[in-house]
C-alpha cells in the first residue's frame, strides 16, 4: 500500500463527504438531483468500499442516480481483465472457453464477464480489479483512523469493534476461493421453492476469479407489473429465504441490494429468483439463532421468557442493557411487530423508528450500542426484504411464512432452549413478557356514575400526554400533583407494567388511569 495510493484515496473520502453534505443542506428539488448525480458519480470513480455505501443508498434511495450503482458502472476492457483471467487460470482463455464477452457493468469489488466453456456450459465468470486490494487496504486503513464522534462517543459505541467487522468483512470478500464455498453451502442448504443459487465450478474458482452458471432476468423495478400472483410467490420466496438462512443453514445474504437478484420464469412458467453475489454472507451460530427465534416466540405468546437474557445470547452488553431491561419487553413489541400478527403484514404501517423513540428517548442510542459490531449486517438483510417487498407491492403472513421456512421441530426446541447465564448481575430486576401490562385504562365516573370506560394496548402509555384531551391535561398540569413527565420516565425505568398510574379529581369529575 504506498502513500500516494492512500492519500488518493483519502481525498476521494474527502470528496464524497463534501457532496454528501452538498446533497443533505440542499432543499431544491433540481439542485439535489444535480447533487445526488455528482455524489452518485463519485461512489462510482471510488469502487471499493466508497461504492458500497452508494448501493446502500440506491436500497433507501430509490432514484435514478443511485440505481446506476445497482445496475452497474462502467466496466474495465476486456484486455485489460484477460491477462489476469489466464494468470489465475493458468492458462490460456482459449483453452477454457469457447468465448468470453466483455463486460456489461462493473461493481464494487470485481466485474462480470458472460461467457461459454468449452462443454458448452453458458457461465459467468466474475474477475476481481486489478490493484483493488490495495485500494480496500488503504480504505481499511482510513476506517481505522475515524475517531468516535457524536453518539458514537457519547453512547460508548465499540466503534473498534465496527471498524473489525468491516474489515474482516471486506478481506473475506476479497477472497472469492472463500465466496465460493458459502455459495456452494448456500445453495446445498437453503433450499427454497422459486430460489435458484448459481452452481459454482470449483475447480475454475481462485482467489481472484469465480466461474459459476449463468443465472439470466430482470431487476425488481421491471416486476412491478407482473400479475399480482406471482409478485405474491416472489415475495414469499424471498422471505423464505432469508428466514431459512437465517434460522436453519445460519448463513445470511447481507448484500440485499437490487443488483443481486434476477427475476425471471422457469420452464413451468413459474416465478424464478437468482440470488447473487455471495461475497458478503453473515454466519449465524446456532445459540444465536436459538435465542432469536426463543425471543420472537416469546413475544408473541407473552411466556416467562426474559428478553435480556435472550438479547444477552445474541451477543448484546447484558450490563448496558440491565439499565434498560424494564422496557426490553415492550421495546420487543415495536422491533418484532411482523411476527406478532396472523394476517398480512402492512410494512408501510410500521412506524419502527417513532416507536422505539417513544419508548426509549436517548436511550435508543444506549440499545444501539449495546449490539455486537456485526448486527448491522443482519438488519441490512432484513431492510433489503421489506424494501422488496414494498417494490413488489404485497403484504404476507411474517408468522405463518417463519412456521413454513423453519418448522415446528426447530419452534418447539428454541421454547425449551436453555439460554447461557448472564455474566453481569443486572442493575435492574429483569422483567419476562408475560409480566408486562396487557392494557392501559381509563375510567371516567361523574357524581358516583360511570361515564368513560376504555380500554388501549398497553404501549400506548408512552403517548399518554397526547391522549389525554387538552382541556383535562392543562388542568392536570395546573393543579401541580402530578408529574406526567416523571410518570413517563419511570414506565420507561421500571417497564410496562401492572399498576395504577394516577386518579385525578376535577370538580365532579374523577378520571382513573392504571396498567392492567
Amino acid at each position: 500500500m504506498s502513500i500516494f495510493k492512500t492519500a488518493k484515496r483519502a481525498l476521494q473520502f474527502f470528496r464524497i463527504g463534501l457532496a454528501a453534505n452538498k446533497l443533505q443542506r440542499t432543499q431544491d428539488e433540481t439542485e439535489r438531483l444535480l447533487a445526488k448525480r455528482a455524489l452518485a458519480g463519485l461512489f462510482a470513480d471510488a469502487r471499493g468500499i466508497t461504492m458500497k455505501v452508494g448501493q446502500l443508498f440506491a436500497g433507501t434511495d430509490g432514484t435514478t442516480p443511485f440505481q446506476e450503482l445497482v445496475e452497474g458502472i462502467e466496466p474495465l476492457p476486456l484486455k485489460v481483465m484477460v491477462p489476469l483471467l489466464e494468470k489465475e487460470l493458468g492458462q490460456k482463455v482459449k483453452n477454457v472457453f469457447r468465448s468470453i464477452e466483455p463486460a456489461i457493468a462493473a461493481a464494487s469489488l470485481g466485474q462480470v464477464h458472460l461467457a461459454i466453456l468449452k462443454n458448452g456450459d453458458p457461465v459467468a465468470v466474475k474477475i476481481r480489479y486489478p490493484d483493488i486490494s490495495d485500494a480496500i487496504d488503504a480504505e481499511l486503513w482510513l476506517v481505522g483512523l475515524m475517531p468516535g464522534v457524536g453518539a458514537v462517543n457519547r453512547w460508548g459505541f465499540d466503534l473498534d469493534g465496527y471498524k473489525k467487522s468491516l474489515r474482516d468483512n471486506m478481506q473475506r470478500e476479497l477472497d472469492y476461493r472463500s465466496e465460493a464455498q458459502r455459495q456452494d453451502y448456500f445453495g446445498r442448504t437453503v433450499q427454497v421453492p422459486g430460489l435458484e443459487v448459481p452452481t459454482v465450478y470449483s475447480d475454475l474458482c481462485s482467489e481472484r476469479v469465480l466461474v459459476q452458471s449463468r443465472a439470466e432476468g430482470v431487476l425488481i423495478d421491471k416486476v412491478g407489473s407482473w400479475p399480482e400472483q406471482e409478485r405474491r410467490a416472489i415475495g414469499q420466496t424471498l422471505m423464505m429465504t432469508l428466514f431459512k438462512s437465517l434460522f436453519v443453514a445460519g448463513e445470511v445474504h447481507g448484500d440485499p441490494h437490487p443488483g443481486n437478484v434476477f427475476y425471471s420464469h422457469d420452464e413451468n412458467g413459474q416465478p424464478l429468483i437468482a440470488l447473487l453475489d455471495y461475497g458478503c454472507t453473515i454466519t449465524v451460530t446456532e445459540q444465536r439463532r436459538l435465542a432469536l427465534l426463543k425471543l420472537i416466540i416469546g413475544c408473541r405468546e407473552r411466556n416467562p421468557t426474559k428478553p435480556l437474557d435472550c438479547f444477552a445470547a445474541l451477543g448484546f452488553d447484558s450490563k448496558k442493557l440491565s439499565y434498560i431491561s424494564g422496557s426490553l419487553p415492550a421495546l420487543c413489541q415495536s422491533l418484532f411487530r411482523p411476527f406478532l400478527i396472523n394476517h398480512a403484514f402492512n410494512p408501510e404501517q410500521w412506524q419502527l423508528g417513532r416507536e422505539v423513540n417513544d419508548l426509549l428517548g436517548d436511550y435508543r442510542w444506549w440499545f444501539r450500542s449495546a449490539g455486537p459490531s456485526d448486527l448491522f449486517l443482519l438488519m441490512r438483510a432484513f431492510q433489503g426484504l421489506i424494501q422488496q417487498l414494498q417494490e413488489l407491492d404485497v403484504k404476507l403472513p411474517w408468522w405463518t411464512v417463519l412456521q413454513q421456512a423453519v418448522g415446528s421441530e426447530l419452534i418447539q426446541q428454541a421454547i425449551v432452549y436453555d439460554l447461557p447465564a448472564i455474566e453481569h448481575e443486572p442493575a435492574a430486576k429483569a422483567l419476562s413478557f408475560d409480566q408486562q401490562a396487557s392494557g392501559l385504562c381509563v375510567r371516567v365516573t361523574e357524581n358516583g356514575e360511570q361515564r368513560v370506560s376504555i380500554k388501549m394496548p398497553a404501549e400506548a402509555v408512552l403517548d399518554l400526554e397526547r391522549l389525554i384531551p387538552e382541556d383535562v391535561l392543562a388542568r392536570i398540569m395546573d393543579s401541580g400533583t402530578i408529574d406526567l413527565k416523571q410518570l413517563g420516565e419511570s414506565i420507561r425505568a421500571n417497564g410496562i407494567i401492572p399498576q395504577q398510574l394516577f386518579v385525578f379529581e376535577d370538580v365532579e369529575k374523577t378520571y382513573r388511569v392504571w396498567l392492567e
